[in-house]
């Protein structure tokens, strides 16, 4: 079973009909599971209801919790969600929270000796002590490193973002956020351009870009590949991206061909999207067949 680390923030989306679980590497977390991974969190939460919670219900979604730590005088990251009428979502993070302060332990340190991959993102980098973590986790392994961009301003500093780019094997992002790191807008038929520019400016040999209902393209080092995704009706778009980070990241580390791994990981995220909440249940071996 493929051992992938996923470093960063776990919070609670507020949205009107309630409170949701999510964070993208949470969200990815469970869905590598679903998918057949063993994923680990690295992450921290309050000593307060939220974080007892959040360890709860991340042990109900089969994950391990061990290397989730509990900090105390800081809350539970929570994230404020407005939907738009496209469903399209955007975010105010309250600041300091746990997931600033993520901390390794002796035991969190020896799972990234046999990882298959190390996910992490833009945002929980907001944080200099997390800068500081993402760089010694990188340093004490030699799994492969994805690094999904994950825009939420005011914590978009590109040159920031360009930086952590440079540290990955892989980077993932979607089409605005193409467009920010390279420098230039993406016009019809100019893709692969645009990914060469992102490629140049940070040293990444393999970058997949998420294009909404579009589908998917990824640049495998040598040829530019596409996937469309299935039509379907969108209630909102939380945690469909990262389905989509989860179902290529585990057929990354299996090896699967890239046009496969593409088609499942926009079959996914387009089912995600059509769904409420994050982490719908589904059977994988229907939905991705």
């Amino acid at each position: 079973m493929e051992k992938i680390v996923c470093f960063g923030e776990v919070l609670w989306d507020c949205l009107p009909k309630g409170l949701f679980l999510g964070g993208a590497p949470f969200n990815a977390a469970c869905h590598l599971r679903k998918l057949g991974c063993r994923p680990v969190v690295i992450s921290a939460v309050g000593d307060d209801f939220l974080g007892e919670e959040t360890l709860q219900r991340a042990q109900a979604q089969g994950l391990d919790t061990f290397a989730f730590a509990v900090k105390k005088g800081l809350r539970t990251g929570v994230a404020k969600v407005v939907l738009d009428a496209s469903g399209s979502a955007s975010y105010v993070f309250p600041e300091p929270c746990a997931w600033d302060r993520i901390e390794l332990d002796n035991t969190a340190r020896n799972e990234l000796t046999s990882a298959s991959a190390i996910l992490f993102g833009s945002l929980a980098a907001r944080s200099e002590r997390n800068a500081e973590q993402i760089d010694s986790i990188l340093s004490e392994t030699h799994a492969l490193r994805i690094f999904d961009v994950n825009l939420r301003p005011p914590h978009d500093d590109r040159e920031t973002v360009l930086a952590l780019a440079q540290k990955a094997d892989v980077l993932k992002l979607n089409e605005h956020e193409l467009a920010f790191l390279a420098g230039r807008e993406v016009v019809p038929g100019e893709l692969e351009s645009v990914i060469r520019t992102v490629i140049d400016l940070t040293g990444v040999r393999k970058v997949c870009v998420t294009l909404g209902g579009a589908g998917a393209a990824y640049f495998d080092g040598r040829w530019l590949i596409t996937a469309e995704s299935p039509p379907v009706e969108v209630r909102d778009t939380i945690g469909a991206g990262d389905a989509f980070t989860a179902a290529f990241t585990a057929g990354l580390v299996r090896g699967d061909a890239p046009q496969d791994l593409l088609e499942r990981a926009c079959r996914l995220g387009a089912y995600v999207a059509s769904c409420d909440g994050a982490i719908p249940d589904y059977e994988p071996a229907e939905l991705l067949a």
